[in-house]
């Protein structure tokens, strides 16, 4: 079991211009282990039919010849396909090849919302025991649990978006699930890099929130906001039913199962409202800093700051999750920067401006003051150490580094992704003219946007000043 350990840096003198004042602000980071930092060992890995040669842990997955469920079928109007049995998952057998090879039995579906469209697809794993019963697997260092995901870097050419936004979230923010750089091969068949993510889900070393007490309607939770069409679970809650999340929704992604109860749900549904409503009673309604008894501030700063440096447009509105302990604060959790960084497929975002300005709670904590200034403060804090230009550089060029040949691998395999002659509005970057045609320049694209983008914010970032104004926000509280 790792340990998640929380240490402090020198104390950075902090000059607030907004009121004239200085104050003391020190450097919070949570260990993180970034893959790339490891050893570099280059190992034979037993497949059925070869050796294949590789310093990346391996994931092999055999389906017994079923088809994978979770693919979108055209026809014309748009559905999940089913596997032949008419299974929504299905039951496979994966081996994990580290330094030792780990065998399971799981439950595997195509996973994701527009990139179950591409060819090279992600995936959801859920290990499970000889009974169906779920089986938690400490996974190539991560911590032990049943729920993961294969993430299959496809849009993103460089496969480091994910890789990179994860692992310096996870210095900054009590939780960022942590990520492995794997090759996966299914029935036999390579299908190049991929990312092994844990999931926002409840357990030790992930969102670790206790489990409700028997019988009691009251307990921790994690809620997400995303496309009101694919919740299982969705709540009625205050941002619902006054249409500021729409056309997203509120969904309970725990507790379900097990935990799950309409107590439960019902207590959710009423304490996030509740909670909710309460942020947006801001200024007039609320005393002074009350916002701080409600919100983790200063993980809501980093999810902030870390979202707009790599301009994750669907931050906020889509895959934007919550989660409070019954005794602790709304906390969230990033999750998916596929389309970062310019990489949003349908639609250019230039370096330019704000996107989590108008999203829901977000609006509402730039209103206040003081929650703008510690914003502002944190980011220059980030800007001069774990988020300094030189540092990102740095990380890209190592993480490069170490993929080494599997890069190579990985594009041998999917090179139709640099072949413009295969252009298709599912698997490419629209217009045609902004898809990479090599690894490298998709590398310099991703390269040239982010510092773009961190020299805006360097220059801008006073702006957000603005939005606690009051001329901005007379008629906007709800009383």
């Amino acid at each position: 079991m790792k340990a998640r350990i929380i240490y402090l840096l020198v104390p950075v003198m902090i000059i607030s211009l907004a009121i004239g004042v200085s104050f003391i602000q020190s450097e919070q980071y949570y260990n993180r282990v970034y893959q790339h930092e490891q050893p570099k060992e280059e190992r034979r890995v037993p497949l059925d039919n070869t050796q294949f040669t590789t310093h990346l842990p391996v994931v092999s997955v055999t389906t017994n010849n079923q088809r994978i469920p979770g693919a979108v079928i055209l026809t014309p109007a748009r559905h999940i396909q089913l596997s032949e049995d008419g299974l929504s998952e299905i039951t496979v057998d994966v081996t994990l090849f580290d330094e030792k090879p780990t065998t399971s039995q799981a439950l595997l579906r195509v996973r994701g919302n527009s990139s179950r469209l591409f060819e090279k697809k992600s995936y959801a794993l859920s290990f499970v025991d000889d009974n169906s019963n779920e089986r938690a697997l400490q996974v190539f260092g991560m911590e032990a649990d049943n729920n993961w995901a294969l993430h299959g870097p496809a849009l993103d050419r460089t496969l480091l978006r994910n890789y990179l936004a994860m692992n310096l979230s996870g210095e900054l923010m009590p939780y960022a699930p942590d990520v492995r750089f794997i090759e996966l091969f299914i029935d036999g068949s390579y299908e190049g890099v991929y990312l092994m993510m844990e999931t926002v889900s409840k357990g030790e070393g992930r969102v670790d929130i206790p489990t409700p007490e028997p019988n009691s309607p009251m307990t921790s939770y994690i809620v997400e906001i995303d496309r009101a069409e694919k919740l299982e679970f969705p709540l009625n809650d205050f941002l619902v039913d006054t249409y500021r999340v729409y056309p997203s929704a509120t969904e309970l992604t725990y507790p379900t199962d097990q935990q799950y109860s309409e107590e439960r749900f019902k207590f959710v549904n009423e304490d996030y409202s509740k909670l909710t409503k309460q942020l947006y009673q801001i200024p007039y309604a609320t005393e002074k800093n009350d916002y701080k008894n409600w919100v983790d501030d200063t993980a809501f700063y980093d999810y902030f700051i870390i979202n707009e440096l790599f301009r994750n447009v669907d931050a906020g509105y889509y895959s934007t999750y919550f989660y409070r302990n019954l005794r602790g604060k709304l906390t969230p959790v990033v999750w998916d920067f596929n389309n970062s960084l310019n990489n949003y497929q349908e639609v250019t975002f230039d370096e330019t401006g704000f996107s989590l300005v108008e999203a829901p709670l977000f609006e509402q904590l730039l209103i206040e003051e003081r929650f703008v200034e510690g914003l502002i403060d944190r980011y220059h804090v980030l800007r001069a150490s774990k988020l300094s230009d030189d540092r990102l550089k740095r990380l890209i060029d190592d993480s490069v580094d170490y993929l080494g040949e599997a890069v190579t691998r990985n594009n041998a395999r999917w090179g139709l992704y640099f072949d413009l002659s295969q252009y298709n509005t599912d698997d490419f970057l629209q217009p045609i003219e902004r898809n990479p045609t090599s690894y490298e320049s998709a590398l310099s694209q991703m390269e040239d946007y982010l510092f773009a983008r961190s020299k805006w914010l360097d220059e801008h970032i006073h702006v957000l000043n603005q939005y606690s104004h009051p001329s901005r926000h007379n008629f906007h509280s709800i009383k």
